[in-house]
């Protein structure tokens, strides 16, 4: 294959597989080469950790309208109205076509789709399977690369930066830089189109439900290429983390479990949010995850209660047996026992802006999934719906490849440096994650204020500073190269923060 349409896909999860499989379907007569470039197994993304499932309309008694009116309240009307309106419609359709492509969702005796209410819902519309709904997909997904003789996933590969030749209106995308976490060697690898997938960036802050991957690479690269994004300062914390003192992310308590019936009680054992939301339990995250944030600084407790006694142990073991299995691992018979729990930072609203197909303002580069800003969530977003966009835009940005990207002829990897990857972490490396993660988690999180923010900025300036010399003097560790990322991430954050005055969705400002 002399010529070919050449894509190279940066990050291996839901949304780039779901990409790489729909431009694959829809080639007939052209040939084309996928690349998937990632830095981890699958199983170690926000893809494969997924519980909730995929919101969409699939009951007579619901209606696109309900579903869009849903989206738009919790996104505090920031949201697109024109892509809400787009990704919701498409949701029936995409539910019938993974369930084609051979995936199963749960369902009743009569075969009928069983659905889950989530935070800030009006109706249970919540298509999953248990509470393993990535994984799921994830296993379709990665059968159809797998058996596809135009995709090749490369790994493990760690993307540093985007090529980018021309200036001005020429500017254009033109590969990526990478290293290979094996041999340590940096390659320039190029193509007609990059899309950006690498999820979001959760290890900027201290307690995350995000895999130890989630560094915001992709959004880090788009920054240093001068690429716009949107949304920014709305990150929205899950109220219900489980609450541990083991190291590592966080596991998740799914909000299905409190459509299910749980509640959230404070350290007493009365109830949290019946006097705070008239959605009570299922009110959406950022006021749940406030609400708890509140009592916890209020009452000096470590975590508050989740109660899913209502549900009895043999019905929460077969609805969700990922969280029952974890729970029994830490000595608490959930459906009986309350459960701790804790918010922790979840996702990332905003990122690089783009069009409802995934196109940003950079010709030669798409971005999808948590990486990107579509304007579907707004200044927050309504639970499932990221599964949701994480199929629907990659479909239709491969509906449009073709006409966005030259068939043109396979140009070969250059190599930049050999060996540059070093396996000893500096002491000046780790103390500055922590001190990085600990200003963010303080000042930029569930409640901030204007002092601590520019406060943080100062820190990041700090920081940045630090590790210069470092990046351009030595081979790089790992943990620097998600350090320069983390650092470039929080400051976009911090300073997107502090231009929102106004409190709004997953942004909260105290004034003092």
């Amino acid at each position: 294959m002399n010529a070919a349409l050449d894509v190279i896909v940066v990050g291996g999860g839901i949304a780039g597989m779901a990409f790489a499989t729909r431009l694959v379907d829809r080639n007939h007569q052209q040939p084309v080469r996928v690349r998937i470039f990632s830095k981890a197994a699958v199983e170690a993304s926000n893809s494969f950790a997924a519980q909730g499932g995929v919101a969409a309309v699939m009951r007579l008694e619901d209606s696109f309208e309900q579903h869009i009116r849903d989206t738009m309240n919790v996104g505090a009307g920031r949201n697109d109205p024109d892509v809400v309106r787009l990704v919701v419609g498409e949701g029936p359709a995409m539910i019938r076509s993974m369930i084609d492509l051979g995936a199963h969702f749960d369902s009743d005796a009569t075969g009928r789709l069983q659905l889950a209410r989530e935070g800030g819902h009006s109706m249970a519309r919540v298509v999953h399977h248990r509470d393993r709904t990535g994984e799921e997909i994830v296993r379709v997904l990665q059968a159809r690369v797998r058996s596809s003789p135009h995709i090749e996933v490369i790994e493990p590969q760690r993307a540093l930066d985007l090529l980018v030749e021309g200036e001005g209106t020429d500017r254009q995308c033109r590969g990526i830089r990478a290293m290979d976490l094996r041999s340590g060697d940096v390659m320039d690898h190029f193509a007609s189109l990059v899309v950006l997938a690498t999820g979001g960036a959760g290890q900027v802050y201290e307690r995350t439900t995000n895999p130890i991957g989630a560094t915001g690479d992709g959004v880090a690269m788009a920054i240093r290429a001068d690429v716009d994004l949107r949304d920014m300062a709305f990150v929205q914390f899950h109220p219900t983390a489980l609450h541990t003192t083991e190291p590592g992310p966080a596991f998740l308590i799914s909000e299905a479990v409190r459509g299910a019936g749980a509640r959230l009680s404070k350290p007493d054992g009365r109830p949290l949010m019946k006097a705070i939301h008239d959605m009570g339990d299922l009110a959406p995250r950022n006021v749940i995850a406030r609400a708890i944030h509140r009592e916890m600084q209020l009452t000096g407790s470590s975590h508050l209660w989740l109660d899913a006694s209502p549900m009895g142990v043999a019905r929460f073991a077969m609805e969700f047996p990922a969280i029952e299995k974890r729970c029994r691992e830490m000595g608490i018979v959930a459906g009986r026992d309350r459960i701790p729990v804790v918010p922790a930072a979840h996702y990332m609203c905003g990122g690089i802006r783009t069009d409802d197909s995934g196109r940003t303002a950079l010709k030669g580069l798409f971005a999808l999934g948590e990486c990107a800003s579509s304007g579907l969530h707004g200044a927050d977003r309504l639970a499932s719906n990221s599964l949701l966009e994480a199929l629907v835009i990659p479909k239709r940005a491969a509906g449009i490849v073709f006409t966005s990207a030259p068939i043109e002829k396979l140009r070969s990897s250059r190599p930049y440096r050999e060996n540059w990857l070093s396996r000893r972490t500096s002491a000046i490396v780790t103390r500055a994650l922590g001190s990085l993660r600990h200003a963010m988690s303080t000042h930029v999180g569930i409640i901030r204020e204007e002092g601590g923010m520019l406060h943080t900025l100062c820190i990041i300036a700090m920081l940045e500073r630090q590790i210069a010399p470092i990046w351009n003097r030595r081979r790089w560790s790992p943990e620097l190269i998600d350090l320069r990322d983390l650092l470039v991430v929080a400051r976009s954050i911090t300073s997107a923060a502090l231009a929102e005055p106004a409190s709004m969705g997953a942004h909260y400002v105290e004034v003092k």
